[in-house]
């Protein structure tokens, strides 16, 4: 049991160095592309953007995607690199690879200009390998949110997207829990 508890320890961090490096590399680009504006977006289309975003995860709905991303679509995304719209899809179809049975619920919608924030939360069983660790049949919630600057056709042309990471790690077993001190 000690073996897989040192396993587990040098894979969390491992993971956690490959998301520290990721999120290093891609902050200083994702900062500079974040001040630039594109086009105004309304509360009416934000609201159908949302609507049709939750749409991609019933299912999964992948096609969905090529509606609402423009084909010049640029991702951000935890534990990946930057993502065009092809990588973008492969990243959500590796989360229904490991959880088939993975939803989506739309928590809120802010509008600024031409940005549309969504809280979402994730829900499902991990029944395959996510993130290198095997599955364990766990049900896990997770809580992300996303950043969305659009065109002047009304698709998102760049998305920013931080999910509770860690926390998905630790519902899934990853970090081993802590044992009181022996006497």
């Amino acid at each position: 049991m000690k073996a897989v508890s040192k396993f587990m320890f040098v894979l969390v961090v491992v993971l956690l160095a490959v998301l520290l490096t990721t999120v290093g590399v891609g902050a200083q680009e994702a900062t500079q592309a974040a001040t630039q504006e594109a086009s105004p977006i309304s509360e009416a289309a934000a609201m159908q953007f949302a609507e049709k975003f939750n749409s991609i995860f019933d299912g999964p709905n992948l096609a969905v995607a090529d509606e609402i991303l423009a084909p010049d679509f640029v991702g951000h995304l935890p534990l990946a690199p930057t993502l065009d719209l092809a990588g973008w899809k492969g990243y959500v179809s590796s989360f229904y690879a490991a959880m088939p049975d993975l939803t989506e619920t739309v928590n809120q919608v802010i509008v600024s200009k031409d940005r549309v924030v969504l809280h979402v939360t994730y829900t499902g069983t991990q029944n395959g390998p996510l993130f290198g660790i095997p599955a364990t049949g766990k049900h896990v919630t997770l809580d992300g949110i996303g950043i969305f600057r659009f065109n002047e056709k009304g698709q998102a042309v760049e998305n920013w997207a931080i999910i509770d990471v860690v926390g998905l790690l630790a519902q899934i077993g990853a970090f081993p829990p802590t044992q009181p001190a022996a006497s």
